[in-house]
Order: structure tokens, then sequence, then C-alpha cells
């Protein structure tokens, strides 16, 4: 399987990372960074790792998600051979804007 990182995808974890440094230090932020790349390196070999997520479901793709941490979680789907990670999602946030964003 090939991984595609969408511009917002990369986007969104950047500026989640930005916001873990300046509010709980770099070394945390590291971490955050390695779990997000360990667990984009997991679906490579296993694609149906995250569940269908139910917040955009009937939609034109079958979206995933897949948990980082508690409160965030990768938004990608199957194309093929090709996973395309497009979003992170802060859970804090309104569903509603997720279901703009996609469906």
């Amino acid at each position: 399987m090939r991984l595609i990182w969408a511009d917002e995808a990369i986007e969104s974890v950047d500026n989640t990372a930005d916001y873990i440094e300046e509010y709980f230090g770099v070394e945390r932020s590291i971490q955050f960074y390695d779990e997000v790349q360990s667990r984009a390196d997991e679906l490579e070999i296993y694609p149906k790792l995250g569940s269908i997520d139910e917040d955009l479901a009937g939609g034109k793709y079958e979206y995933r998600s897949l948990g980082i941490g508690e409160l965030s979680r990768l938004i990608y789907r199957i194309d093929g051979e090709t996973i395309r990670i497009l979003y992170l999602w802060n859970t804090r946030r309104d569903p509603l804007r997720l279901v703009k964003m996609f469906v």
C-alpha cells in the first residue's frame, strides 16, 4: 500500500504539534509527532486498522478514522492500493464541522 498525506492533514498535524509544544513542551510535541507517524506506518501494513467513521458514513467515500492519543483521530480513506490521510481531527470539536468538510 502507498500512503499519501493531503496538505490539510499535514497542516492539521503541524498545528496540533505547535499547540502541544506551546502548552506542554517540546518533548511532548515530539512524542505526538512520533505517535502520528507510527500510527500512519501501521496503516500501510493494516489499511483497515481504523474503524469506519460513523460521523462521515453515507458519503461518496468510506472514510475511516484511527485514534491518536485520547483527543485526536486521523481521518483517511482507501483508494485501491493508496491510503489517503486527509485530516487530523480533534475529537473535542463539533462533529458537524467534520461532516461539512467531507460529506
